[in-house]
């Protein structure tokens, strides 16, 4: 379940998170990510006019982008709207209750949130296919991420927060499956990272 979904994830590298107050600005940030190559974009839910913004995105983009939201703290009554506008993935910075299920029933991704590898586990057992280590600049680092016991290292990670498209490859070679990038990402930067990670992974 979900295979496509984390394809898409993994084979891009980074997620490009949208997070912000102007809903008009955060739609043509989306589409000049896009034009660079972004190909999975996220839309936080605390932005304004999130779902406006995510079904706009949905709505001018090419079927190969894969959208998600972000920031999802209420799984039961936020993602039947988000999947309505267009998202297949959802991330928390948490690991909220029942958003593996609430997700699962709308044929969107969970990636709930863990801050220590306790957290890691404890989401890994609840079902969730990914999950997100945050925030990544403070609670994790590719060092520890790489000095895990093999069977937390097996789970696929999303280390996001306070990560720089130049911290990205560091990320991967220590074994994450792809990473998360705010307001840091530009399409001049980005268009750079696509670029390295094609040649990463060939």
């Amino acid at each position: 379940m979900h295979g496509e979904q984390l394809e898409r994830i993994h084979s891009s590298g980074f997620i490009a998170i949208l997070r912000g107050p102007d809903p008009e600005a955060l739609i043509q940030r989306g589409v000049d990510l896009n034009a660079v190559g972004c190909t999975v974009i996220e839309v936080t839910l605390d932005s304004t006019d999130a779902l406006h913004v995510l079904h706009s995105l949905a709505s001018n983009l090419p079927d190969d982008v894969l959208l998600g939201v972000g920031t999802v703290m209420h799984p039961l009554t936020e993602l039947p709207e988000a999947a309505a506008a267009g998202a297949r993935f959802a991330v928390s910075p948490i690991h909220p209750e029942h958003l593996v299920e609430a997700a699962r029933a709308v044929d969107v991704l969970p990636v709930p949130g863990a801050a220590t590898p306790d957290e890691l586990w404890r989401a890994n057992l609840a079902g969730a296919p990914l999950v997100k280590l945050f925030p990544a600049s403070t609670q994790w680092s590719p060092a520890a991420l790489r000095s895990l016991p093999a069977p937390l290292r097996a789970i696929r990670t999303l280390p996001t927060g306070g990560i720089a498209p130049a911290d990205v490859e560091a990320w991967l070679d220590a074994g994450a499956f792809a990473c998360g990038i705010g307001g840091s990402l530009t399409p001049e930067n980005a268009a750079g990272l696509i670029e390295r990670i094609r040649a990463m992974t060939g």
